[in-house]
């Protein structure tokens, strides 16, 4: 059983405990956050034991064994190298972190510190990506020719807020375009039977805020086994939310691809023994029958669940197959590339 360990106690945390209640392989055990309302509600809601008003008092705990950090992205670096000097196991919140040099660093102090370190992008841990990288190899729609994900919400814009803040990591592509193009990369890679690829080329374009964040983006990219990738994002606009997979025979369209089946994330209060979680669905379009049909993928778990156990089961290899740390690197080089070439300071 790891004992866990929450630094920070904002509303993905609160997703995150959720989940975990559901999960034998760990427990909740400590909380930290400058925040007492916010602490105290998390410890008393979860049953937390313990709580601690700074993240060093969390990480001077010995009897805690894995971290989750769920800050704003500019303290993701810190902390995480924190921890892992630490020697706490590490799940960190998406984007790792501000850049791809800061991601090293964490990276080399996982490895320095031969402790577990998983950036947690959720949608990787559920049973829908295996099946989608099976129908892939399977050949269910022929040759992969191009990767089309898009992930978007509309905020009202607020010059105050961290989401319209360069500073504290504001922007559609560091929220929301991670996911996009850890998707693309992802299954680029099935197609050629490898974890992920890294696009040999990105063409982007976009538009930026007053505050020098991007409000909406989209890039083009191109792998080396010719699959063209399309991703978008945008914090001002509804675009959809959706990743379809485009084949020489058919397509494949994964309708809920970033929070499939999670009751945990709209869930205000802890989710009561015997919840049940619904399943999802993919969508296949045959081009040659003009026929589509629906496969449903039966889940057991939460989202959330899913991912805290994919951390618990790989603690001794220290990495996870759903993100591991090359895959990591590789998806924060793009997100460099991808702001940079519209503008954005990195």
């Amino acid at each position: 059983m790891l004992n866990w360990g929450v630094i920070g106690a904002g509303g993905i945390a609160y997703v995150f405990c959720n989940g975990t209640r559901f999960t034998d392989t760990g427990q909740l055990f400590a909380v930290a956050s400058r925040t007492s309302s916010r602490r105290e509600k998390l410890a008393n809601d979860f049953n937390i034991p313990r709580q601690y008003e700074s993240y060093e008092a969390l990480l001077a705990d010995e009897d805690v064994d894995a971290v989750y950090i769920s800050t704003i992205h500019p303290l993701h670096a810190e902390w995480a190298i924190k921890a892992a000097e630490a020697k706490k196991h590490i799940l960190v919140e998406k984007p790792i972190s501000m850049n791809h040099a800061e991601a090293s660093a964490m990276v080399a102090a996982a490895r320095a510190n031969d402790v577990f370190l998983m950036e947690a992008f959720m949608y990787r841990c559920h049973p829908q990506i295996e099946r989608v990288v099976q129908l892939i190899q399977d050949g269910e729609i022929g040759e992969v020719l191009v990767i089309r994900a898009t992930f978007s919400h509309r905020v009202n814009f607020n010059p105050d807020s961290r989401i319209f803040n360069r500073e504290m990591g504001g922007g559609g592509i560091l929220d929301l375009g991670c996911y996009t193009a850890s998707m693309v990369r992802k299954m680029a890679g099935a197609a050629d039977n490898k974890p992920f690829l890294n696009p040999i080329s990105v063409k982007a374009n976009g538009t930026l805020t007053s505050t020098g964040v991007d409000g909406i983006a989209s890039a083009t990219l191109k792998f080396e086994n010719d699959i063209i990738g399309e991703i978008f994002c945008a914090v001002e606009c509804r675009l959809g939310s959706s990743v379809t997979i485009y084949g020489s025979e058919g397509s494949l369209t994964i309708p809920e691809p970033w929070l499939p089946s999670s009751v945990c994330r709209h869930a205000k209060q802890p989710l009561p023994p015997g919840t049940t979680f619904p399943s999802t669905k993919l969508i296949v379009q045959s081009h040659l029958q003009g026929e589509s049909s629906e496969i449903t993928v039966p889940v057991d778990k939460d989202l959330f669940t899913y991912e805290a156990e994919m951390v618990a089961n790989h603690i001794a290899a220290r990495q996870a197959p759903a993100m591991p740390w090359d895959d990591t690197l590789g998806n924060m080089q793009l997100l460099d590339a991808w702001r940079e070439e519209i503008g954005v300071a990195v």
